[in-house]
């Protein structure tokens, strides 16, 4: 009997000690892991206007983004202003296929001139591929005034993108994103 109740004692402490390490680790990498994440997010504003900054610094990140970059909210969209260009950006996001994907586009009017996607939980070697640089520059110089559309034939048009092949759902997730994101905006902004 006595060791049964010694070896609940036992348990009971080693949890209390082990919940106590996890509490701490949290406390203490919290903070680091809430930096990269901004840093992150910021590099990746700063990329889509193609605004130079040193990469290897993360004091040379945000400092760079709160000198060149305007963040604002506009009925519920979240909005970028590069100072220097006057270029405008979105951030929007939506369900993919398997789970949420959000990016920022950059826009020269109704014309991309960048894209980048911020985080996405596709499938890894086909709809992860919406993360490669050769697929985000492909919307470059696409004119969305009515929106984009996506195509297989490998001859995209000016509103169109080709799909990536082996995952036409993520391909269409990122249509109805971009196209909710890209309707709101020019609702708001006035511009088409």
């Amino acid at each position: 009997m006595n060791s049964r109740y010694w070896m609940i004692g036992l348990l009971v402490i080693m949890a209390i000690i082990c919940s106590a390490a996890l509490a701490l680790v949290n406390i203490k990498t919290s903070p680091i892991i809430s930096k990269n994440e901004e840093i992150s997010y910021k590099s990746t504003v700063l990329d889509v206007f193609g605004v130079p900054y040193d990469r290897e610094n993360s004091d040379s990140v945000i400092s760079t983004y709160d000198a060149r970059i305007t963040e604002r909210k506009d009925e519920g969209l979240t909005l970028f202003d590069e100072k220097e260009s006057g270029a405008t950006a979105i951030y929007i996001s939506g369900g993919g296929f398997q789970g949420p994907i959000s990016l920022v586009v950059a826009l020269d009017g109704s014309t991309i001139t960048g894209l980048k996607i911020v985080s996405q939980s596709e499938t890894p070697g086909l709809g992860a591929r919406i993360t490669e640089e050769e697929f985000q520059n492909s919307f470059k110089g696409k004119v969305v005034p009515k929106g984009i559309s996506m195509t297989k034939s490998g001859n995209a048009g000016p509103g169109e993108f080709d799909g990536i092949t082996g995952a036409t759902e993520t391909s269409k997730a990122l249509v109805k994103i971009l196209n909710k994101g890209l309707t709101q905006y020019f609702e708001i902004s006035g511009k088409s």
